[in-house]
Parts: structure tokens; C-alpha cells; sequence
């Protein structure tokens, strides 16, 4: 398997469910070949089940077959800290939400890249690295 490891930022997952994106598929594609590890963090998880629309209920089953397919990365004390750690060091509160910092952390944390269609927004977090 190769060591890139990738993880998916919620907006990203909704798109897929949406149908308005196809950029997951291609890195689920990957991710089944052994050439990535795609994960997700458990706050993209809450996140996505929070914003639970119609649409997303109807899906839900779905949606949880998809998810199957992500390697988990709860939230660490470790991770906590370093998303603590960035927000005090780069005075992001009122920028970028704990739920986007905590995800970012758990990217910087595994020494992976970012899949999400916010790239403008998590920009502002010096040593995140964006696929």
C-alpha cells in the first residue's frame, strides 16, 4: 500500500451523496487499489449525521455503507491539543470553526492531506497540507 493518506473533509462526502461531485469516487477508486488510505475523521461523522436533511435521511443506509469504506481517526487527547495549540498560535477563533480545526488536526497530526472543497478557508492553518 502506499503511505499517502488522505482525509475527507465533510463537505466533500456531502457533494458525493449530493451527486455533484465526483472527486471521492476517483479516491475511492484508489483507496480499493491500495494506493491510498482515505480516512475520515469521527467529527466528519457528526458533522455529516448533524446536518441530516430529508435527503439525508432517505440516504442514511447509504450513507452508512460509504462510511464503511474510511478508516476512523477519533479525536485524540494528542489531536485536541494540536487543534488547541493552532487555533491560540495563529489566532484563528471566529475563523475557522473547532470542528474544521479539529479536522485539520487530525490531518496535520497523521502527515496526510486534506480532501475538501473549502481550500480558501483552510488555508489559514500554516502546516496543513491540501490534496
Amino acid at each position: 500500500m502506499n503511505n499517502e493518506i488522505i482525509i475527507v473533509d465533510t463537505d466533500i462526502i456531502i457533494n458525493y451523496v449530493r451527486q455533484t461531485s465526483l472527486v471521492l469516487l476517483k479516491k475511492l477508486k484508489l483507496h480499493a487499489l491500495g494506493k491510498l488510505k482515505l480516512v475520515v475523521s469521527t467529527i466528519t461523522l457528526f458533522e455529516f449525521y448533524s446536518g441530516g436533511t430529508n435527503e439525508f435521511e432517505e440516504k442514511m443506509e447509504d450513507s452508512d455503507l460509504l462510511f464503511s469504506q474510511f478508516f476512523r481517526q477519533p479525536v485524540t487527547d494528542e489531536i485536541a491539543k494540536l487543534a488547541a495549540s493552532l487555533n491560540r498560535k495563529y489566532h484563528l477563533y471566529g475563523k475557522i470553526g473547532a470542528s474544521d480545526l479539529l479536522i485539520a488536526a487530525t490531518s496535520i497530526y497523521l502527515g496526510g492531506k486534506l480532501l475538501t472543497a473549502n481550500k480558501r478557508h483552510f488555508k489559514l492553518i500554516p502546516g496543513l497540507n491540501l490534496a
